[in-house]
């Protein structure tokens, strides 16, 4: 036990110094970093400077070089289908509802997908495909690839049904022939789409082809850091879904069969889903510099084996990733909206069974998010009552046995141990738990956890305004103060005020339940819970705003509700009495009381003993 606040004073220090250890070296890292770049730039000018100087003439030459020299190889290898090898890129629009497809001769495949219902950080509509190092292919003849080559288009139908469907074609003076296929339906972010080989035989080996894809995976929230924790190429692996983190540059081999992969980012994903069994899978992630609007580019390379027509049929998704658009297709993509954190994995169940139905009910018939997310705390709150009660009323029979606490006290003074002892036998005659206030608590934790995956992943919160917030998804921010040594490192760039009230309502919260519980003589039980909500804050500057509105509610309803029981409902008068009666009554010590006090008397034995 400790006897002073020194040991509290010790405790604020040594996570000072943590605090200050983490951010001094940070800061040294990057001083190292700048020192070494500066260095390289100076060496490059130096070079650069003692170059022989190209003419304009060189220049086109080489220019000239490089393209026929890329043309050569790019005709010799692509054998019958040289016409196709060279060309301009047509494109052709097809929409529906939900998005804008635009279609490319070059490769016969979708070149830029844009989704109507959503922005990006910079106002614009969300792209997901679009980007020069964009390509979806295979390879055929000597070694060409079918993304190299100019299509020809085919047919651009609309369908009885509303859909639209586009076809392209390569064919050479042997029947030999590629052809492409894609449908968009209404109301829908899937593309229904087909690739067939026509004398399949004499383009790939062993009926199969080598499928090439490659995605550069662009920011989309202005936090960039923050979104790039929730990178990753996410993958139906034998069967069960799987995914790796994709905020690193790594490469990955899958020597399992997949259904399907994508590539993931915070709320949108683009996934290749195929009717055939993927083998021999290799992804090679490049993450971008920070200071582009650029994720990762990530590239695989899988092996598709075709039907006996020479066929691979596949969807492609590009859209938000929607619980319940994913629940619609099937095949484990549900998964893909990550509504558990870990190491609890567990809540998600408690939001797919639970929390996630009532807010989407919510958010259906509500038009503000931000008041949807208060009636879902209400919603959570009373659900607990029970507990809550149960908690309160075992807070009002600790403060009804102060007295009794306070002779005991005066009784062993400095005899900690058979304060304790004598402690434990109080409690069990009264018929109090003095972990009865905490069951409550301990609940709030995995609901905690299970809106902190909610509110992160959900897209019905993202780009929701609500007061002075601009983005329930993202952190609200009443003060920006850019990179400023120390301070960036342990609280940010800014300063959230959803933030700052959930702490301030935390802190009554301590308040009123440091008024209902014995007085510690543990310094750092004592103070904690004052300091406590003050290490919230550089938790929750961070969080997203939908989860710290949350947590402001829950705890301006938790204040009322104690406010409540306390003045009209639990009487300390019918408390008190209950305890004096309880005290009449006989009661088995428990195995645990047993030990504990059995523990107590050796360590009372042992101290003794070294006097």
């Amino acid at each position: 036990m400790f006897k002073d606040k020194n040991t509290v004073i010790g405790f604020v220090l040594l996570a000072v110094l943590f605090f200050a250890y983490f951010a001094i070296t940070s800061i040294q890292s990057k001083e190292n970093e700048l020192v070494k770049l500066e260095a390289k730039r100076k060496q490059d000018s130096i070079t650069l400077a003692n170059a022989p100087k190209l003419t304009a003439s060189d220049t086109i030459k080489i220019k000239q070089d490089s393209i026929d020299r890329i043309n050569g190889l790019t005709k010799a290898a692509a054998g019958s289908f040289v016409p196709y090898v060279t060309g301009t890129p047509q494109l052709t629009t097809v929409e529906n509802e939900l998005m804008q497809v635009k279609f490319s001769t070059k490769g016969g495949r979708p070149a830029i997908i844009t989704l109507k219902q959503f922005n990006n950080y910079q106002g614009a509509q969300v792209q997901l495909l679009g980007d020069s190092a964009d390509y979806f292919g295979y390879n055929v003849a000597a070694g060409i690839n079918s993304a190299q080559l100019y299509f020809n288009l085919v047919s651009n139908t609309k369908n009885a049904d509303g859909s639209s469907t586009i076809s392209y074609e390569v064919k050479d003076s042997a029947g030999r022939a590629l052809l492409h296929q894609y449908t968009v339906k209404p109301n829908s972010y899937l593309i229904n789409g087909s690739v067939q080989l026509l004398g399949a035989a004499g383009l790939v080996t062993n009926n199969t082809i080598n499928l090439t894809n490659a995605i550069m995976v662009r920011q989309q929230d202005k936090d960039k850091s923050y979104e790039s924790q929730s990178a990753q190429f996410t993958v139906l692996k034998n069967g069960e879904y799987d995914f790796y983190v994709a905020n690193e540059t790594r490469n990955i081999t899958i020597d399992k069969p997949i259904g399907w992969y994508g590539y993931k980012q915070r709320f949108f994903s683009s996934l290749l889903l195929s009717n055939t069994d993927m083998l021999n899978t290799k992804i090679d992630i490049t993450l971008q510099e920070d200071t582009s609007h650029k994720m990762y580019l990530a590239k695989t390379n899988t092996n598709v084996p075709l039907s006996a027509d020479g066929k691979f049929t596949f969807q492609w998704y590009t859209g938000p990733n929607d619980y319940a658009q994913f629940v619609s297709i099937g095949k484990y993509t549900k998964n893909v909206v990550q509504l558990h954190s870990n190491p609890f994995g567990f809540v998600k169940w408690i939001n797919r069974g639970l929390i996630m139905p009532v807010f989407d009910w919510l958010l259906k018939h509500i038009a503000s998010v931000g008041l949807a997310i208060a009636l879902l705390t209400f919603f959570i709150r009373l659900l607990i009552i029970p507990l809550t009660y149960s908690s309160y009323k075992s807070g009002a029979k600790m403060k009804a046995l102060r007295p009794d606490l306070d002779k005991l006290k005066a009784k062993f003074k400095d005899d900690q141990q058979g304060y304790a002892v004598e402690q434990m036998k109080l409690f069990k005659q009264a018929g109090v738990s003095p972990l009865g206030g905490c069951l409550p608590a301990l609940l709030q934790i995995p609901i905690f956890f299970a809106l902190f995956a909610l509110f992160t992943a959900h897209i019905g919160v993202r780009d929701q305004s609500f007061l002075w917030a601009n983005d329930l998804s993202m952190y609200d921010s009443i003060i920006h103060w850019g990179n400023v040594p120390i301070i960036s490192t342990i609280l940010g760039n800014h300063l959230s005020l959803f933030a700052i009230t959930a702490c301030i309502t935390s802190f009554f919260i301590s308040i009123y339940s440091m008024s209902m519980t014995p007085d510690q003589n543990n310094p750092v039980l004592k103070y904690m819970p004052y300091f406590f909500p003050i290490i919230m804050l550089f938790i929750f500057n961070r969080l997203p705003s939908a989860l710290t509105w949350y947590y402001t509610v829950s705890n301006a309803v938790t204040l009322l509700i104690q406010f409540v029981i306390q003045q009209y409902i639990i009487d300390p008068k019918k408390i008190r009495a209950e305890i004096e009666e309880n005290k009449k009554k006989v009661k088995p010590k428990s195995k645990f009381q047993e030990r504990y006090e059995q523990m107590l008397e050796a360590q009372k034995t042992a101290k003794a003993g070294k006097k």
